[in-house]
């Protein structure tokens, strides 16, 4: 039996910037779900120049096959998590500001408000 070589292989590892997703929004076609994070703020601008909303997105590609293992471990993360620290709940404000979006627009869903 021919001895084998061993090989060395680098690997370069290039990491990605933190994101932090005020909202995600997820999509299908046949051979991938896209889910896109998205990073909305407010920007004022203090020369008499109406606000503005800049949004950042950052969005994932996925098998269907992945998507599903994802999914499985996030839940399982979710319950660990829960486990340990008790149950997440939604704050009480956002709680608030959505009941209060509700009465005035009369929607069904509150859109939020940056700009108060």
């Amino acid at each position: 039996m021919a001895e084998q070589q061993q090989q060395e292989i680098r690997v370069d590892v290039e990491n990605g910037n933190e994101f932090l997703a005020d909202e995600v929004s997820i999509s299908h076609s046949p051979i991938r779900f896209v889910v896109d994070f998205k990073s909305v703020t407010p920007r004022i601008d203090l020369s008499n120049h109406p606000p503005r909303m800049v949004v950042k997105h950052n969005i994932v590609l996925l098998d269907p096959s992945f998507a599903k293992e994802l999914f499985n471990v996030l839940k399982d993360n979710l319950s660990k998590y829960e486990a340990k620290f008790g149950e997440i709940k939604k704050p009480e404000a956002l709680k608030k500001h959505e009941a209060e979006m509700g009465k005035t627009s009369g929607a069904k869903t509150a859109k939020q408000d940056y700009f108060g």
